[in-house]
């Protein structure tokens, strides 16, 4: 089919780096399901349990490398095929001489890897390492994505009594997702569990209403003091948290990088800042060992390879001044991260870069404290 508008029919933009919209985009959707049941189990306690699943389709994929190297050109070897390389890098004349100006290829001569090519006449998109969102024919929002995600929710929940409000929530699921190519020769994108995935997650709220002030355990028959101490209320949620699985996609989020791996445990440790938080030494770092035209096995994610999890309490004492029936001023204080605990970031994972496998930053905030006050009328 000519291209429209373009004096060079199939020659248009010839030699050059080509990337263009889904032109047959579909509507991603999602099927949902859900069942559950609700039932008292004491006196002011209440106990909920519900499943929640959803499949989504026609996701789109960000990138789709059109122009590679075909699977059969290309290594499957556990090591870096030198040989493969030379050959594939080897200058070879150019049948396109004459035919292309400028861009790639052109000249007298070219690479036997840009004449294997899907398109040759376009420039080749598969480069050492894995295949690059900045070359070649990109393809965006193809819609070949899916995902699945289930989850357990627990709730638990204890009225008010004697001024005490408990709510617990624990959420125990799975985010499996294909959106993403592992190699742009496979058939379909890489079915991993999702770095959005949090597999559990439990939350505990607590509000209490200090028993001072009048009537209460503690009581206040002075105005003044029942103004300066009564009326308090004591608010807590504790949240803990997996954490997410990390992404080896080596130094770039547009080029997913090879993984040379011998296969040994990697023994990681989330919380390891001192020194190495993995087993390095699994996989081979020497930049002139680094996979190139290689089909690629190494997994982008894996379940049992996580960043640190959350495991932070937070707290707020406040309390209300009533003014008249419809208004009150509200005085507050807030601490957030009570224990001052870091959650770290993910290790470093470019296998040639001097910082591999270690941790170098936190994610989450330091112990903070704020005060405010609000007026409302």
């Amino acid at each position: 089919q000519r291209a429209t508008g373009a004096s060079q029919g199939l020659s248009t933009f010839v030699g050059q780096n080509i990337s263009f919209l889904n032109p047959e985009m579909k509507s991603p959707y999602s099927l949902r399901w859900n069942f559950g049941f609700q039932r008292a189990i004491a006196s002011n306690t209440v106990l909920e349990m519900v499943y929640i699943g959803n499949h989504a389709v026609h996701l789109p994929v960000n990138l789709t490398q059109l122009n590679g190297i075909p699977r059969q050109y290309l290594s499957t070897l556990p090591a870096r095929d030198q040989a493969l390389i030379t050959s594939l890098n080897a200058s070879v004349p150019n049948p396109f001489q004459g035919l292309i100006a400028s861009g790639t290829p052109a000249g007298a001569t070219t690479t036997g890897a840009q004449l294997l090519a899907r398109y040759p006449q376009f420039p080749l998109g598969y480069t050492n390492g894995g295949f690059t969102g900045s070359g070649g024919v990109l393809l965006q929002n193809s819609n070949v994505g899916s995902s699945y995600f289930h989850s357990l929710n627990v709730r638990v929940q204890r009225r008010v009594s004697r001024g005490l409000t408990v709510t617990g929530n624990f959420i125990w699921s799975r985010l499996m997702e294909q959106t993403t190519w592992l190699n742009d020769t496979d058939p379909q994108p890489e079915k991993r569990v999702s770095p959005f995935d949090r597999t559990l997650r439990g939350v505990a709220a607590v509000s209490y209403e200090l028993p001072v002030g009048n009537g209460r355990l503690l009581n206040l028959h002075r105005r003044w003091a029942q103004t300066a101490f009564g009326g308090w209320l004591l608010n807590g949620i504790y949240t803990r948290q997996t954490g997410g699985a990390f992404a080896w996609i080596g130094t770039s989020s547009t080029t997913i990088g090879d993984y040379v791996y011998n296969g040994q445990a990697l023994k990681f440790s989330p919380r390891e800042v001192d020194k190495l938080a993995f087993n390095t030494t699994a996989f081979d770092t020497n930049t002139a060992n680094q996979f190139a035209y290689h089909v690629r096995t190494f997994g982008t994610t894996f379940s049992s390879l996580r960043g640190d999890g959350i495991h932070e309490l937070n707290a707020s004492l406040l309390k209300r001044f009533e003014i008249r029936e419809k208004s009150y001023f509200q005085l507050r204080f807030e601490c957030f991260n009570v224990a001052n605990r870091p959650t770290f970031q993910f290790p470093n994972l470019a296998p040639t870069n001097s910082g591999f496998g270690l941790i170098t930053g936190q994610s989450n905030r330091s112990r903070s404290i704020q005060a405010g006050a609000r007026l409302v009328f």
